[in-house]
């Protein structure tokens, strides 16, 4: 079943507590993701955990080192260290 993803669907990681983004465009094989005040990832699909009703969650493992700094920054947790 393919997960329905749409732009400005809201972004979150695992623990799915705080939104870390906002979906720019996805496809069938990449999402491209906004960050506020740090500017637009494009990660592979399997990135995604599961979406559903405007909410998407991505696996933290599968996020890019710079953004895992970046949401960690943001919410005062250090995703980068979660590996």
């Amino acid at each position: 079943m393919a997960l329905s993803i749409y732009p400005g669907d809201e972004v979150f990681v695992d623990d799915g507590k705080d939104i870390v983004a906002h979906i720019r465009s996805a496809n069938l094989r990449q999402v491209n993701i906004f960050v506020e005040d740090s500017g637009d990832f494009t990660l592979p699909r399997d990135a995604v955990k599961w979406a559903d009703n405007g909410k998407v969650v991505l696996f933290c493992k599968k996020i890019p080192i710079q953004m895992r700094a970046v949401i960690g920054h943001l919410h005062g947790e250090k995703y980068e260290e979660a590996e």
